[in-house]
């Protein structure tokens, strides 16, 4: 994995404090392969929050705090709400491949 005990720290803190503490996080994507270079950060997160526009204003919140605690760089975040029935493949993908954060 391609990010530092710390910056998995302060993504763990900044989905807890936007997500709630019951949020989890997978990093996954290439950041996962320790032999690969560069890359963006891609993240999947599952909430217990059901409310759409929640989930937005959380979002942006999330992102700020991370571009203002490690930098500016490419950061993809994928949300999963408890009420989205659909299983969508980036889910799967995401759980299966990724490094499960917090």
């Amino acid at each position: 994995m391609r990010l530092s005990e710390q910056q998995c720290s302060i993504i763990r803190e900044a989905a807890a404090e936007n997500f709630g503490a019951t949020a989890n996080v997978w990093l996954f994507g290439s950041r996962v392969d320790d032999a690969a270079r560069g890359g963006d950060i891609d993240l999947y997160i599952e909430t217990a929050t059901d409310n759409a526009d929640e989930i937005i204003e959380a979002k942006l919140r999330f992102l700020v705090a991370l571009y203002k605690k490690l930098g500016e760089q490419k950061i993809d975040v994928v949300i999963r709400r408890p009420g989205f029935k659909e299983n969508l493949p980036i889910y799967q993908v995401a759980k299966q491949t990724g490094v499960k954060l917090s």
